[in-house]
Formats: C-alpha cells, structure tokens, sequence
C-alpha cells in the first residue's frame, strides 16, 4: 500500500508540473509546439504511472496474498509441531509402558520358573511317596492275610462256646459307646490320650476304626498309644494301616519319625535309616524332616 500512495503522490506532481499552459506560453507558437510535444510526454507518463500503480496494487495484492498463504502454512507448522510434541510424548509413554511389560515379562519368566522347580519337587515326592504307600500296601495285605490264616484256624472251634470275661466286658464296652455319638467317642479317646490313659483311649479308637469313623486319624492314634506303651512292632502296624488310608494327612512327618524309631528301638537299622530318608525327601521343612536330616549328616560323619 505504501508503494502505491508514492505512486499516486508521484502522478499528482507530474499533473501539476506539465498541466495547462499559462497564458505567456499560450502567446509564443514555439512554446505552443514544446508544449504540444510537452502534454504528449506528460499524458505518456500519466499513463506509465498509472500502469505502474495498476501493477504496483496488484503486486501488493499478490503480496497479500503471499503473506496469508505463508502466515497460514506457519499455522500449519506450528499445528503439525504441536503434533509432532504430541507424538514424542505418546512414544516416550510407550516405551515406558513396554519397559514396565518388558519386566513384567521377566518376572514372571522367572515365577514359572521357580514353579516348575517346586512342580519338578513335588513330583519326585510324589514319586517317593506312592512308592512308599505301595510298599506299606504290600505289607499290610501281607498281614491281613496272616490274620485270615489265623482266622481260618480259629474257625473250627466250636461256636456254641460261652463268651470269655474279656469279650463280656468288651461286649459291655460297646453298648456304652452305642449311646454316643462317634464325635463324642474320638472326643473322649484324644482326652484319655492326652491324659496318658492309653488303655481306654485305645478301646475307643478300636471302636470308631469298626464305625470307620476317621479311620486313618484314628489308626495313627492306636500307633501311637502302642507307640507309648512301647510296642513298637503293633505301633508300626498301625502306623502303615493309617498310612494306606490317607498318605497326605498333617501328621505324615510324626508318623514317618515314630515310624522310624520304633524300627530303630525294634533293632531294624535298615529300616530305621530308609524311613528317615523318606523323611527327608517328603518333608525337608518339617520338623522332623530336618531331625532326620542331621541325624543323617552326623551318622555319614561317624
């Protein structure tokens, strides 16, 4: 715009300078030529400075032009910028939560891996275990047919016999535990126990083994009333029978333990030392697992 007001004010002094001529020249006919020649000149540049203010104001419309055109592609940068700010700070949030994966990925990694390790042990004592209820199995089948063979001899005696004082009281033993309910007779034969009352904690502990009331609890227990009276041959017997009916049970580790000390008292070492090592493998964090284990160390150091 600035161009074109020069422009204008350029024209304006040309009109001024070659306008009319005065009256003196008028008077002259050289002048009057001059000036003819003069005023051509002069409307020549009136027009060049009009074609010049026509291109001038189109020039500075082009120019406007540009410059929204330029002021609209800065908006554009300044968009696509922001744009690309954006972006960055996405990328960087992707790449911390791919890191946070990444580890997460790892740690679990290494879960499975401990996993596997704890599945890899309690296969093995698995293993130990099933071989050792198959064993005890075979000993108690071994047992229950002696005692069939027993049976079988008995069985020719005359059954018209009267019944001896013992299987009198016996008799009368059973007719006092009919009136309680097999709750109230396993409450009573664990209070005799703890009582050392063995005997009678006993009688009970026969009589929920024949209601099948508990019956691997209740085997343990007369192993270890036998266990107490140090008959460790019964006790034994009884720990295998309780073994062969719930080989997961809570008091596995003090089974085992009894298990190989009544064979140790029974002057059965091979025995004694292989029940301590089926402690050990079955339950290293017990209590008596890791009895078994020192007794072990300090035998291979004798």
């Amino acid at each position: 715009m600035k161009y074109s007001r020069f422009y204008h004010s350029l024209l304006f002094s040309l009109t001024a300078l070659w306008g009319e001529p005065s009256a003196f020249e008028l008077q002259s006919g050289a002048t009057k030529k001059e000036l003819k020649i003069l005023q051509s000149t002069n409307k020549n540049l009136e027009n060049l400075a009009i074609d010049y203010s026509a291109r001038i104001q189109a020039l500075e419309q082009s120019i406007d032009g540009m410059q929204s055109v330029i002021d609209g592609q800065a908006l554009r940068i300044k968009s696509l910028l922001d744009a690309m700010g954006r972006q960055d700070m996405s990328i960087q949030s992707l790449q911390s939560s791919l890191n946070y994966q990444s580890e997460l990925v790892k740690q679990h990694s290494t879960t499975i891996v401990d996993m596997q390790k704890s599945i890899d042990q309690l296969n093995a004592k698995l293993s130990d275990l099933t071989a050792l209820t198959t064993e005890l199995n075979q000993e108690i089948l071994a047992e229950l047919r002696a005692e069939y063979s027993s049976q079988s001899k008995s069985s020719s005696k005359s059954q018209t016999d009267k019944p001896s004082t013992k299987q009198a009281n016996t008799g009368s033993q059973v007719e006092i535990f009919t009136k309680l309910s097999n709750k109230e007779v396993f409450d009573e034969a664990r209070k005799l126990y703890r009582e050392k009352k063995f005997l009678e904690s006993k009688k009970r502990y026969e009589w929920l083994v024949q209601r099948n009331y508990k019956p691997a609890t209740s085997l343990y227990m007369l192993g270890e009333i036998e266990y107490q009276r140090g008959k460790f041959a019964e006790a034994i017997s009884f720990y295998k029978k309780s073994a062969s009916v719930d080989d997961k049970a809570s008091y596995m580790p003090i089974l085992l333990w009894h298990t190989a000390w009544a064979f140790r008292y029974s002057k059965d070492m091979d025995n004694y030392n292989k029940f301590l090592d089926s402690l050990i493998r079955l339950y290293p964090e017990s209590e008596q697992g890791r009895k078994a284990k020192d007794l072990r160390q300090n035998t291979n150091k004798g």
